[in-house]
């Protein structure tokens, strides 16, 4: 007579398998976003901020540098829902330092030059 260890086993091993799903389409969804390196998360306009920028940040905008619109992601994953910190980001684009306001689920709200 089974005790039943079979079964309980295979439903224990099965449960990661969603998740483990859903990370694997996070990712293929994410293969094809645009990196940059920014500020950290400032909470006023990060024009003034003086540190490094060498935070890396991905967004899934079709331009090098993100567009008003564009969603910003901590990693190379599309997580839905995005959990980003709201607040300002400086980054050089090549010829001059930008701010990029961003609210709490990483959309780009604005755009400025410093």
């Amino acid at each position: 007579m089974a005790l039943g260890n079979n079964f309980s086993m295979g439903q224990a091993r099965g449960k990661a398998k969603p998740i483990l799903v859903k990370r694997r389409k996070e990712v293929v969804a994410a293969k094809d976003y645009k990196s940059f390196s920014g500020s950290a998360v400032q909470g006023s306009a990060a024009c003034s901020y003086s540190g490094a920028l060498n935070i890396t940040y991905y967004h899934n905008g079709d331009y090098i540098p993100p567009q008003v619109g564009d969603v910003i992601y901590t990693t190379k994953r599309a997580r839905k829902p995005n959990k980003f910190t709201a607040g300002h980001i400086k980054f050089h684009d090549g010829r001059r330092y930008v701010n990029l306001t961003v609210n709490e689920i990483g959309v780009v709200t604005a755009k400025s030059n410093c």
